[in-house]
């Protein structure tokens, strides 16, 4: 099966192409498989998230990059943050989904738009959120640029992702889960089994936590912290821009 899975594209066209492709069939069933495939982790971990918020300065304006259906925004808001939020995704499909779950929360805009190249304003915001985004992006590092340019001085980016566990052993078992349960829930949900193996694909050239924590602090985040979860297949990493 894993002799089957593509090579991740490096062609930005053909990645966006994919990427495109395959968020447009699965938002329907997005919340679900995430959870699922988490098993059951997704909302303890954005909410894990949402702590590493600054707690030493008033947050008046959050960013969260990927939003897809919605899911920070709605758990930003529902802790009591009276921030006014902004959720951009580069899928029709998915923001369709947040527009109705989104509704009925005051303050929440969302935009269609590309991590690569953010229509924001230098210093817009205060915290800057990614929840499984930052992998499909062709270059890290220029992603990182575009969300250090948005943030004001002393502000927060926080990403949440799956990750590449550092044992060969435990990254074999969590690719090979990924793999086969990911295949299962295509069939089931889509009747293609390779629906979610972008999952897969796209870990493969994902280039893990450390260098992860070497790009955010190459594009002048600081106080970089990794966190990972169920050993390794999760990261939240937290990185702030200088306050000058």
């Amino acid at each position: 099966m894993t002799a089957r899975l593509r090579p991740w594209p490096t062609s930005a066209r053909e990645r966006s192409e994919y990427v495109d492709s395959v968020f447009s069939r699965i938002a329907p069933k997005y919340d679900l498989v995430t959870k699922l495939l988490s098993l059951g982790q997704d909302d303890r971990w954005k909410a894990q998230v949402l702590a590493g918020f600054p707690s030493d300065r008033p947050i008046e304006r959050v960013l969260d990059l990927a939003t897809g259906t919605g899911a920070i925004p709605i758990l930003i808001r529902k802790a009591g943050f009276v921030a006014r939020i902004v959720g951009l995704d580069r899928s029709r499909t998915m923001l369709s989904q947040a527009r109705y779950k989104c509704a009925g929360f005051q303050a929440i805009e969302l935009v269609e738009g590309d991590l690569e190249g953010l229509p924001f304003a230098q210093s817009s915001f205060d915290v800057v959120t990614v929840g499984y985004g930052l992998r499909y992006v062709g270059d890290i590092a220029a992603t990182l640029v575009e969300i250090r340019r948005v943030l004001r001085p002393g502000g927060v980016f926080i990403g949440l992702d799956f990750a590449i566990p550092s044992d060969r052993l435990h990254r074999s078992l969590c690719f090979g889960y990924l793999l086969a349960f990911g295949t299962l829930l295509g069939m089931l949900f889509h009747r293609r089994g390779d629906t979610y193996w972008h999952i897969v694909e796209s870990l493969r050239a994902f280039p893990g936590k450390r260098a992860l924590r070497r790009i955010m602090e190459e594009v002048g985040l600081t106080q970089v912290a990794i966190a990972v979860r169920l050993g390794g297949i999760s990261v939240i990493a937290r990185g702030v821009r200088r306050a000058t």
